[in-house]
């Protein structure tokens, strides 16, 4: 991207992000390029701050090696890719390496799900009796899609279902037990809140 400037009342460029300091740019200069709809401060524009953020890094740890392409992708990070860490910590994030990108870990749908039907009825019975009943619902659900999708394995020579057929009930199955694991812990949170303000009543 290059960059037109409004410097001493005139217009100049087009330079790049690395000739703008030379030029005289500063925070409060007008810029405009081809993408924008109008003349804009330089500090208002997001490209432009972090390439200048990540040089300030830069100038204050000169003791970080430049980027390589035979390096890590972790390494060649720019703090730009951890704007979603909370300020104070971006630096602390950066150095060890952390992962800017959060990835939700998938669950492994060859492993069977665990057995939440105990657990939702204990919930039902003591907690509350009609998120119990969710929860309760989905664990049976899990279990089902479960049996459903392995049942092939006991039928000897009749393959019930393709792979693919199983793997999406197996998936169903992990995705009954999620709902249920959460429906849980709705009838635990609320049964122990009611608990308590059945408690708080008893004892004014």
């Amino acid at each position: 991207m290059r960059y037109f400037a409004m410097i001493d009342g005139e217009r100049k460029g087009p330079f790049t992000l690395d000739e703008l300091h030379e030029a005289g740019v500063r925070p409060d200069t007008y810029v405009w390029c081809k993408e924008m709809d109008e003349w804009e401060k330089a500090e208002d524009v997001a490209e432009i701050c972090r390439f200048y953020r990540q040089r300030i890094f830069d100038l204050m740890h000169p003791s970080a090696s430049p980027a390589d392409d035979s390096l890590p992708e972790e390494t060649q990070r720019g703090e730009e890719d951890y704007e979603d860490f909370p300020l104070r910590f971006r630096h602390f994030a950066r150095q060890a390496g952390a992962d800017p990108v959060i990835r939700e870990e998938e669950p492994d749908y060859d492993r069977r799900p665990s057995s939440l039907v105990p657990l939702a009825v204990m919930l039902m019975l003591f907690c509350n009796t009609i998120t119990g009943l969710v929860a309760l619902y989905y664990a049976i659900r899990s279990r089902k899609a479960w049996n459903e999708a392995h049942r092939s394995d006991q039928q000897h020579n009749k393959a019930l279902y393709s792979d693919s057929e199983r793997q999406a009930l197996s998936r169903e199955a992990h995705e009954y037990a999620r709902m249920a694991r959460m429906w849980c812990g709705i009838t635990f949170f609320l049964g122990f809140f009611l608990m308590a303000l059945v408690s708080s009543h008893l004892l004014n």
